[in-house]
């Protein structure tokens, strides 16, 4: 259900899209739709630039990103679990100092509840940019979540967040740069 956390994010994290997942439906014939995750992009990992060496230049871009939205939906998979799928959205330019028209993108998925950060999982793209393009909107693979629910505990108890996996170097470019 959850594995273990690889590394640990702040939990007071901001948000940039706080809107639940858009397709909350009822599969077990109830009278009403189960309560979702709360979705959102956190703030600082919804941009990616990767420079070559240490420039920061525009000539320096490698490649540079940009997490445009999530798409996703839930229903009960039984009394005590939710099944929630979740779909990230980006566009990705290529830049000036990339040495080919392929390269791959990371990004990840985390889901806590209250302060704790649960579970954080990455998934990479492959983009392969076409010869007459330096430019691509994709959307990534669906991922499923399944959430342990009772009467206490609700999806809506439920946080999940996207990023980009960022280096040190490229956290702090994007926080000296703001939001775009």
């Amino acid at each position: 259900m959850f594995r273990a956390l690889r590394s640990a994010w702040p939990a007071a994290a901001v948000l940039a899209a706080g809107a639940g997942l858009a397709g909350c439906a009822n599969t077990n014939g109830q009278k009403f739709a189960p309560a979702c995750p709360q979705t959102g992009i956190l703030r600082d990992g919804s941009d990616l630039t990767r420079f070559r060496s240490t420039g920061t230049d525009l000539t320096d871009m490698v490649i540079d990103g940009r997490i445009t939205g999530l798409s996703g939906k839930c229903a009960l998979d039984d009394p005590t679990h939710l099944r929630t799928s979740i779909s990230v959205a980006m566009d990705l330019t290529r830049g000036p100092a990339a040495l080919g028209r392929q390269a791959d993108v990371t990004y990840f998925i985390s889901v806590s509840k209250g302060q704790a950060i649960l579970d954080k999982a990455d998934y990479t793209f492959t983009v392969n940019f076409p010869r007459n393009g330096d430019r691509q909107g994709l959307r990534g693979e669906q991922i499923d979540l399944v959430l342990p629910i009772d009467a206490k505990t609700t999806g809506a108890d439920y946080r999940i967040l996207v990023g980009f996996q960022l280096t040190p170097e490229q956290l702090a470019f994007n926080r000296r740069r703001g939001p775009r």
